[in-house]
């Protein structure tokens, strides 16, 4: 069962999913607009953990511009 940690509405909400986390990116082209899905990776988890969100920054500029490499989930 997932479980929201955090969120900033339109922009990224990040779940815990058992021992794992996701990042999800709302992506609004193509259309109907997707969600961009990424599992962090063991240190993209830990640093999250340590940091905080601004050690995915880059993460999520990546996933807006580069959303073709992530699973994608139609808001339909």
């Amino acid at each position: 069962m997932k479980n929201l940690l955090e969120k900033k509405d339109w922009y990224y909400y990040i779940y815990e999913n058992g021992d794992t986390i996701e990042l999800s990116v709302p992506i609004y082209t193509p259309a109907p607009g997707f969600d961009a899905i990424h599992t962090l990776t063991d240190p993209e988890k830990e640093e999250y953990l340590t940091k905080g969100i601004t050690a995915l920054e880059n993460r999520i500029k990546d996933m807006e511009m580069n959303f073709t490499k992530y699973v994608l989930n139609s808001w339909r």
